[in-house]
């Protein structure tokens, strides 16, 4: 999930980045921390039956 939603955001994301002027690096970082976050969320929402870890 994580990987996923650095896609997104990495690639999807570039031109919101670049008309602010916010470096490769930091969308890499800001891409990877909303993905960890994200993915955060849905495990402790869902529990270990998200990952099929009974």
């Amino acid at each position: 999930m994580t990987a996923l939603t650095f896609l997104f955001i990495f690639y999807l994301g570039k031109p919101v980045f670049e008309s602010r002027g916010i470096s490769d690096r930091h969308r890499f970082f800001t891409a990877l921390t909303l993905g960890l976050i994200l993915e955060t969320i849905v495990f402790s929402y869902t529990g270990t039956l998200g990952y099929k870890l009974h």
